[in-house]
């Protein structure tokens, strides 16, 4: 595959999570999320290799492709770890992607054990605001009452 990158014969996407992807990945690969992948690898017209960091999401992704009329697609079996084992460089881009794309992450989280009232706050209001996100079907799998 690093030849086939080189003679960019083909496009790499990076399903992993974007803060994984920013400390490291395939130099010239994209960052993608499932929901999105089939939008951003529609325009290519070669081969797509998928770089996973669960087997199942990319076979997932890959099927989502199929169906999207992307026919040409492999994983890169074992990932970004089996590409630095045989010895192939990586990159880091500490601003790519970018945090309004970072979905997958949020960002006030992690200062809300360190003291951050205000962030702990953020947090406190992202976590409860999740109820409000459900819709009645996935309510109605919830049952409310007295313990027992």
């Amino acid at each position: 595959m690093a030849e086939a990158l080189e003679s960019s014969k083909c496009g790499v996407y990076d399903l992993r999570a974007s803060m994984s992807f920013r400390q490291a990945h395939i130099p010239g690969s994209w960052w993608s999320t499932r929901v999105r992948l089939a939008a951003d690898a529609r325009k290519e017209k070669r081969l797509i290799v998928l770089v996973p960091e669960d087997a199942d999401v990319a076979r997932l992704a890959a099927v989502d492709l199929f169906e999207a009329g992307v026919t040409d697609v492999r994983l890169l079996d074992g990932g970004l770890t089996a590409w630095t084992r045989a010895g192939y460089a990586t990159e880091s881009s500490p601003a790519v992607p970018p945090d309004a794309e970072c979905i997958d992450y949020l960002f006030f989280v992690h200062d809300r054990h360190a003291g951050n009232r205000e962030a702990m706050k953020q947090y406190l209001a992202w976590e409860t605001g999740l109820i409000a996100q459900l819709d009645e079907q996935d309510k109605a799998s919830f049952r409310i009452g007295a313990a027992r």
